[in-house]
């Protein structure tokens, strides 16, 4: 059984943020054959502001803490809310395979729990995936998408060639030390004066925990994008991607992402910028986003 995140590790915030018990159902392969289980589990999440709802979904690796300079500059304008997926931050760790299909369904169920019909979603690297399996199957509850330095599977950049592209992912797995936290996150900035103690030791805390490390290698193990790329052509929500223009872990506007067609696309290179653009130049992002989702 894996053990809830320790709260006392989190030195550089206080923990706070609401929890919705979500229920699911997913496969599992007993004596080669396939029983559906159900999950109850817990999400952990931020909310605030009013309007037309966002949904904001970090990538593999990390939890809503990335998105600390984005939440409530956007939650001026729209009702926002900043989860921690399944198995990441103060989310629960259900007994489940993390693939992306389970995490499409944790966001269902999710917005089933806050009875949020239909919502926007801003989606980070992999999150980017879970978000699209989301909306291929739940047309009329998706309006808008952001996706920031998306991921797929062979996607391009430093680690182009080696499967998934999951830079925190797989930093997580083999976990050392916060001076291994701070020598990946400079290669995700452009400015790395931007990158102060905290911020490593922010990441280095959620990854510091072997449950989750376990967790981290299951999401780079069975992140399984086929599907979802062959359903493109029934996505109707119109789509906005935001680049770094010296992302070297996704390759940026040289990403396979960035060859999938979506027909209702719009595109922002933020320029002296890497692979964590929110973080990075989250003005320039929040400003994006805010034009975007009012257009």
């Amino acid at each position: 059984m894996l053990d809830e995140m320790n709260k006392e590790h989190f030195l550089n915030r206080e923990h706070s943020g609401e929890y919705a018990e979500v229920a699911f159902d997913t496969y599992v392969s007993n004596k080669g054959k396939e029983d559906v289980i159900d999950i109850v589990t817990n999400i952990h999440y931020y909310e605030a502001g009013e309007g037309e709802p966002l949904i904001m979904v970090h990538g593999v690796g990390q939890n809503s803490y990335t998105w600390r300079n984005n939440f409530y500059e956007l939650a001026k304008d729209f009702h926002v809310y900043a989860i921690d997926l399944p198995g990441h931050g103060f989310s629960g760790k259900p007994e489940i395979s993390y693939t992306v299909e389970e995490f499409a369904l944790a966001l269902e169920a999710f917005m089933n729990v806050n009875k949020i019909v239909s919502a926007s979603f801003c989606a980070f690297g992999e999150a980017a995936v879970y978000v699209l399996d989301f909306a291929i199957h739940n047309l009329d509850r998706t309006d808008k998408l952001v996706f920031i330095s998306p991921v797929i599977s062979e996607t391009g950049g430093i680690l182009k060639g080696r499967g998934l592209n999951c830079v925190f992912g797989s930093m997580a797995g083999k976990m050392k030390n916060p001076q291994v936290v701070r020598s990946v996150l400079e290669d995700c900035y452009f400015d790395r004066t931007l990158l102060g103690d905290e911020v490593v030791q922010e990441y280095w805390e959620g990854m510091n925990d072997k449950d989750f490390r376990i967790i981290a290698r299951m999401c780079v193990t069975n992140f399984i994008d086929d599907n979802v790329i062959s359903s493109l052509h029934v996505l109707k929500a119109p789509v906005l991607v935001i680049l770094g223009t010296d992302d070297k872990i996704t390759g940026g506007k040289n990403s396979n992402f960035m060859h999938l067609g979506f027909g209702r696309s719009n595109v922002i290179e933020v320029r002296n910028c890497g692979y964590l653009v929110h973080e990075e130049k989250y003005e320039r992002t929040n400003d994006a986003i805010k034009t975007f989702l009012k257009g």
